[in-house]
């Protein structure tokens, strides 16, 4: 049998006097080490608690906030909740039992998971998190350990009643990530038949996901709160309730002004841009979509950001694909990288360099310099021309119903170079991956459907991504190249203004070895693919 430890609730006397605490002396709350029990001595309160008929199988404790992952201090209230015994629905309204946990058990947690703001009078928040004036109308939105077992019970008996739909702990995720969730299902009447609230967080976890936290919800319980005056929603057959939610869910998730991820707005298609590097996937991916293949739609528009060096034969492709291709390609650029090198200056101006070249520090460690380069030289340009196509104004947020989505040729052998887009408009997507194609399977396709043409890398001149393989080749393909990433090495070292504006000290060098280019043997077997699985914003090399 395990062990059990009882649990107490404090006697009226008790409760009473903490109430008078925290008007005369709230401070001594902020001490996390406070002992109430020698306040309720020093006031006259010897007995302060009394046994009741629940127990748990644990000491009662919580995991500080700053100790778990950040913001979801109420995932543990799963393991809290099974800890008890006998605390049924009947016994859990018994505010002097959670005054007793959140003084005695749980008060430096409290501290922590309730933080009080700088506008909050410190006898209300006190009053508010540590005991209850009236139980049944909220207890289960303030008290910290009443708070956190009912949020675990609402999970729970919304997951029993799904019908395997989800579990308690997919449930209990929503509520900790989206507290508005759990409270506003709280709030009415007709979510407490556990159908009914179990068809609701089934919608909040696959239907309504994105929707707008409170104002969406809102929406959706006003809805079903009028429908239950006319039908009885919990004598509902669950086939026809489900059908009345997600139907609502449907029209909420079609207004703009209702949905958080403007990637999840129902009924109105997004504006699709591919970024194009004219390398193996984007090509591969371009022409899949033209094609209507696997099921891809034609995106509105293909950008390709023009560094300005850039291979010859990458550009000979590039006219090659925009011939064939029955949408729109479109060049953008933010100025010829090569030009801003031997300037000292980045596209905009600055006395620096976002080049990632490999660094040799005064001290004789290694490093590498700061990597700006794709997002200068190709997110901007590409992030400006949509702004300017989709008429929103620089420095605007887009209108609501602005989406778009950006497509990124990565494959699936590259997955970690998936990110999320950095504005709030644009959702970053990725069909190569999503279809599960490798670069070997993109290759053998082109290789399939276009036999006599020959498939580029993409990738300036003097990347410092490149493998050996990779410099070997321009090396031995394009002599030209090879000589202008070879004076563009030697500049970073010996011309001052380049020099400085990439490292003020120590040395730079655009090859790994960390030594001169025109002096490497490119004899080392790392591939390219794996040196570009550091790039950092996922659009070089495709």
């Amino acid at each position: 049998m395990p062990d059990q430890f009882p649990v107490f609730r404090l006697t009226q006397e008790a409760y009473d006097q903490l109430a008078l605490v925290i008007k005369e002396s709230p401070e001594v709350y902020l001490n996390p080490d406070v002992d109430f029990s020698e306040i309720l001595a020093s006031r006259g309160v010897a007995d302060y608690a009394e046994k009741t008929e629940v127990f748990s199988t644990r000491p009662i404790s919580l995991t500080p906030v700053s100790e778990g992952p950040e913001n979801r201090a109420d995932r543990q209230a799963l393991d809290f909740y099974n800890s008890f015994e006998g605390l049924t629905a009947n016994a859990a309204t018994c505010e002097r039992m959670w005054a007793w946990m959140t003084h005695f058990k749980l008060h430096s947690y409290s501290l922590k998971r309730w933080r009080r703001a700088s506008n909050t009078v410190l006898p209300n928040y006190l009053k508010t998190h540590w005991l209850v004036d009236n139980a049944s109308a909220g207890l289960w939105r303030s008290n910290t350990a009443a708070r956190t077992w009912w949020i675990a019970d609402t999970a729970v008996k919304a997951a029993d009643a799904s019908g395997g739909a989800f579990t308690a702990q997919e449930a209990l995720d929503d509520f900790a990530e989206f507290a508005v969730h759990y409270h506003i299902l709280k709030n009415y009447e007709f979510t407490r038949h556990p159908r009914v609230l179990a068809e609701l967080v089934r919608a909040l976890l696959n239907e309504a996901k994105g929707i707008k936290a409170e104002e969406g919800l809102y929406a959706l319980t006003r809805y079903l709160n009028r429908r239950g005056g006319t039908q009885l929603l919990d004598v509902l057959p669950r086939v026809q309730l489900r059908e009345h939610i997600v139907q609502q869910v449907e029209y909420i998730m079609s207004d703009p002004g209702l949905v958080s991820d403007r990637s999840k707005i129902r009924n109105r298609e997004p504006f699709r841009s591919l970024s194009l590097g004219a390398g193996v996937q984007s090509t591969v991916l371009a022409l899949m979509a033209d094609r209507g293949e696997y099921g891809l739609q034609r995106p509105d528009v293909a950008i390709f950001a023009d560094t300005g060096w850039e291979p010859q034969e990458v550009y000979d492709h590039l006219e090659w694909l925009e011939s064939e291709l029955s949408f729109d390609v479109v060049r953008v650029s933010a100025g010829n990288i090569r030009d801003n090198i031997l300037q000292g200056t980045s596209p905009d101006g600055h006395n620096y360099l976002g080049l990632p070249a490999h660094l040799i520090n005064p001290n004789g460690s290694s490093g590498i310099a700061s990597r700006q380069c794709t997002a200068k030289y190709k997110v901007k340009p590409i992030n400006r021309y949509l702004r300017k196509r989709l008429k929103i104004p620089h420095g605007r947020r887009a209108p609501k119903d602005t989406q778009v989505e950006i497509w990124m040729g990565i494959s699936a052998d590259e997955s970690l170079r998936q990110k999320p887009s950095r504005d709030e408009w644009s959702t970053n997507r990725y069909p190569l991956i999503e279809l599960g194609f490798s670069r070997a399977q993109l290759l053998n396709w082109f290789k399939e459907n276009y036999p006599d043409r020959y498939l580029p890398r993409s990738s300036c001149i003097g990347c410092p991504y490149k493998s050996d393989a990779e410099w070997k080749r321009l090396k031995e393909d394009d002599p030209k190249s090879f000589q202008d990433a070879v004076f563009i090495d030697m500049a970073l070292r010996e011309i001052p203004l380049v020099r400085n504006a990439i490292t003020r000290k120590g040395e730079a060098y655009l090859h790994r070895s960390r030594t001169p280019l025109a002096d490497v043997d490119f004899t080392d077997s790392k591939h390219y693919d794996e040196v570009m699985l550091e790039e950092c914003e996922g659009l070089c090399g495709i």
